[in-house]
């Protein structure tokens, strides 16, 4: 069938040496010394030969994808773009900080191109590069060739998909000069000194098992220095929970810093499953159609037959407790579920005993993230790939949207909402949530959470249903 562009898997890694991105996907091998290890099934970088489709909408061959408007639909946007006077309005008067690293020389030119695929008004985007805009080598013929393009990659899904949700608002896009956590330092102190503004997204981490806070790692408390004061501002803070499990890549359940920071709202993952009518039919996944929303499940491949049948696994939702911070009170009333696989199939897993958490758990809330009922962005920054409409996935996606809720949410209530993840745990049973309760983020054979009815350590409260979340906040 004719394409427009090329098709592939985008999935670039959160790996463990400084900060990197959580676009799905696991990268780069990690050293024996820190403790981390990875699934074997989660070490492949690029997945999958060029994709062909069905022309059925969401459908791209053996996996499922989706369009801005299919995810607007599946989450009730609708109802909220409606109170500011239709989508084009949508976070009119906000700005979305995003933290990134490297760089991406293509990022406005890919947005206007994924734009103008999906009839998106245009982007009002920054660039902004605190240290200096780094060289990139984007060949991919070294290590540090192949984390600059993850990077890119990471860049792309966080600028198309928070304009996507709300195309009124600014975009900042800090870059910072590497993915050190030293320079990660530097890039939000700058957004913070010069209140960029009230809203950060943050689709990266580095797991708790690969470093001890102290004299070697001086960054770890100036980051919370950072977040206290952001909070103290009235700024929202996101970040994603993670793409390998519960345990982060450690040898037991471990969260992933920024997400187990109690001041910022951890984002988990989830697979998504939309239906769509039988006479919708479309001749590219590109095209939107009538989308509703079917049902979710934790993000675990798994888990998920089809792609244990296909032999694509690309990644399971973080969530875990953390060894530095204590659980707010409002997590601690509630309790989490052991989940443990001692085998590589659904057979070998059982749950233990549920318990309080005493560390703070990185699950507040959840969003679409599996590569199988992932977005599509328009990608052109590296030469080993070929320009065109790629699948991403990730918690690297909803870390942004819900950035692109919070813009839409601080227009209607006119200022911002600052630090509300208190609020959302007084919401369970109002329809603010679908709540999440099967599956685990625990690999096979691994270590994990369950999810369970209302909040819980693999999906926190539940994904967004924004037309009804919106008006508690």
């Amino acid at each position: 069938m004719a394409r427009r562009g090329a098709w592939a898997l985008l999935v670039a890694a959160m790996m463990t040496v400084g900060f990197f991105p959580a676009v799905v996907g696991i990268g780069a091998a990690v050293s024996a010394s820190n403790g981390a290890v990875f699934h074997p099934l989660l070490q492949a970088e690029f997945v999958g030969p060029a994709m062909e489709s069905s022309g059925i909408p969401g459908n791209c061959g053996v996996l499922s994808c989706y369009t801005p408007s299919e995810i607007q639909q599946a989450y009730n946007y609708n109802q909220s773009y409606a109170q500011v006077g239709g989508y084009a309005n949508a976070g009119k008067g906000q700005t979305i900080v995003i933290f990134d690293a490297f760089g991406d020389p293509n990022v406005s030119s890919d947005l206007a191109i994924f734009d103008s695929a999906f009839g998106l008004p245009a982007a009002k985007l920054n660039v902004i590069c605190p240290a200096g805009c780094p060289t990139l080598d984007l060949t991919g013929d070294t290590n540090l060739s192949l984390d600059e393009i993850g990077w890119t990659q990471e860049i792309t899904l966080d600028t198309q998909y928070s304009h996507a949700m709300a195309p009124a608002a600014t975009i900042d896009l800090v870059i910072a000069h590497s993915d050190s956590d030293q320079d990660m330092v530097v890039a939000e102190q700058y957004a913070l000194s010069h209140h960029l503004g009230n809203i950060w997204s943050q689709s990266f981490g580095t797991p708790e098992c690969t470093f001890t806070p102290g004299p070697s790692s001086p960054w770890f408390a100036e980051n919370n220095l950072i977040y206290a004061e952001a909070a103290a501002q009235g700024i929202t803070v996101f970040a994603s929970a993670g793409d390998v499990g519960a345990q982060s890549g450690c040898a037991t359940p471990s969260p992933s810093y920024p997400a187990d920071n109690p001041l910022n709202i951890a984002v988990t993952g989830t697979y998504l499953n939309l239906s769509f009518s039988p006479t919708a039919n479309v001749s590219s996944p590109l095209q939107p159609a009538p989308a509703k929303y079917n049902y979710e499940t934790t993000w675990n491949d798994f888990e998920n037959p089809t792609l244990v049948q296909n032999g694509l696994i690309f990644g399971v939702t973080g969530g875990a407790p953390s060894a530095y911070f204590p659980a707010p009170l409002y997590q601690f009333v509630h309790t989490i579920t052991p989940y443990t696989c001692t085998g590589g199939t659904p057979s070998t897993c059982s749950a233990a005993r549920p318990y309080h958490p005493l560390g703070r758990v990185s699950a507040d809330v959840a969003y679409d993230a599996g590569v199988d009922g992932g977005v599509l962005g328009y990608y052109d920054a590296s030469p080993a790939l070929a320009a065109g409409f790629y699948i991403f996935g990730g918690t690297s996606a909803g870390s942004p949207q819900w950035a692109a809720i919070t813009a839409i949410a601080d227009q209607i209530h006119h200022g911002p909402l600052g630090d509300f993840a208190p609020a959302l745990y007084l919401l369970g049973g109002t329809g603010a949530f679908h709540d999440i309760t099967v599956g685990s983020n625990a690999l096979e054979p691994g270590y994990g959470f369950l999810a369970t009815p209302g909040w819980d350590a693999a999906s926190g409260m539940g994904s967004p249903n924004v037309g009804r979340l919106i008006p508690y906040l």
